[in-house]
């Protein structure tokens, strides 16, 4: 019995690796200006998909769904804002000013 748990649990995140993947596809091409490279591009459809496997479980948990089509959907919307999300965050550090925000935080002075 235990196997055939096992094995159900795989076949559920095997669904919600392609529901991510697929979100991550349509999203991306609304990401045409960030994704220049097959790098970028792959990085984005990667942590999609790791967004849908990982979050999706608690994400339905915290909504009370359990109808099984509901928390595929749910596993697309996260693979297509999760790639976007992650893209968000990196442009948002490489825009920051971190000596700023170190000085600030810590009280230095000038630089030199």
């Amino acid at each position: 019995m235990e196997y055939l748990q096992r094995l159900l649990d795989k076949i559920d995140r095997f669904e919600l690796l392609i529901a991510g993947l697929v979100g991550a596809v349509i999203a991306s091409w609304w990401h045409k200006d960030d994704l220049n490279d097959w790098r970028a591009w792959m990085i984005f459809l990667i942590t999609g998909m790791a967004c849908s496997i990982y979050l999706t479980s608690m994400v339905s948990t915290y909504l009370g769904v359990t109808e099984p089509k509901i928390v595929a959907g749910i596993g697309f919307l996260l693979g297509a804002f999760g790639g976007s999300l992650l893209a968000a965050i990196n442009r948002a550090i490489k825009s920051a000013d971190l000596w700023a925000l170190i000085r600030q935080r810590f009280g230095g002075g000038n630089p030199p």
